[in-house]
């Protein structure tokens, strides 16, 4: 009504609350089949994706899938960045401490448990899947999460790097460009629950104290003493309980 009191033309104002409302629909659909994608991939990776169940979900035509994301690649690829800003937004909401590293630990346990949670999505999200089937992005783009979940500014990765940092400041680790040990921490948590979805350490959080062991050796490696990186690992140990409850 605002548009049609200003324009003289009732004809190019009706286009344009027309193109309005046309741009508001898209994007609710846009956003439903972002999270119905997203949904099947927590259930049964992108393996058990199928487009006309995710579009008969949302009560759309499978061309709507085409018109807004190109194809099935183009829909994955969105629903990984939205795996990665939820994966961001729940490792930054680890509380911070005085204790950078203790934060650091905990932060890293957070990733892992998220991960543990929602096995199918975290092997979609780094690739681990059926080649034919990985999405449009580069591989290496979405191992470091530096393109994908771009959300509020931050990824997973500048999470780590900015955690990371604090330990650099607070002179517990030597200095180095923080994105370089941030991805060497990177490496080891991936590799972890990799190690655990696979069942390589048997019963579900068995390889929590081969995890918590390469934590410390790789905090004394980057200049943290031995004693103090397993001061911070027990405060970590705790805050993590208290994090998870009972």
């Amino acid at each position: 009504m605002e548009w049609r009191r200003r324009s003289g033309n009732p004809d190019v104002a009706a286009a344009i609350t027309g193109d309005v409302t046309r741009s508001a629909i898209q994007a609710e659909l846009r956003s439903r089949l972002v999270g119905v994608a997203l949904k099947g991939l927590e259930e049964r990776g992108a393996e058990g994706l199928r487009a006309r169940e995710l579009c008969a979900e949302v009560g759309a035509s499978t061309q709507a899938l085409y018109t807004l994301f190109g194809g099935m690649p183009g829909l994955v690829e969105a629903a990984v960045g939205e795996g990665f800003v939820r994966l961001a937004g729940h490792v930054d909401a680890v509380p911070e401490t005085d204790d950078p590293v203790a934060d650091h630990l905990v932060k890293g346990w957070s990733y892992a448990d998220w991960a543990l949670a929602r096995p199918a999505l975290y092997r979609a999200m780094f690739g681990v899947t059926d080649p034919s089937l990985r999405h449009r992005a580069p591989v290496e783009a979405t191992l470091a999460a530096a393109h994908l979940a771009v959300g509020d500014g931050r990824t997973a990765l500048d999470v780590l790097v900015r955690s990371v940092q604090r330990m650099i400041d607070a002179g517990r680790l030597r200095p180095a460009e923080a994105s370089a040990v941030a991805r060497q921490f990177l490496s080891a948590t991936h590799g972890y629950v990799l190690l655990e979805i696979g069942g390589a350490f048997g019963a579900p959080g068995g390889g929590l104290v081969t995890a918590a062991e390469l934590a410390v050796n790789l905090l004394v490696g980057l200049g943290d003493t031995r004693e103090a990186a397993e001061r911070s690992m027990l405060a970590a140990a705790v805050a993590h309980q208290a994090l998870v409850g009972p």
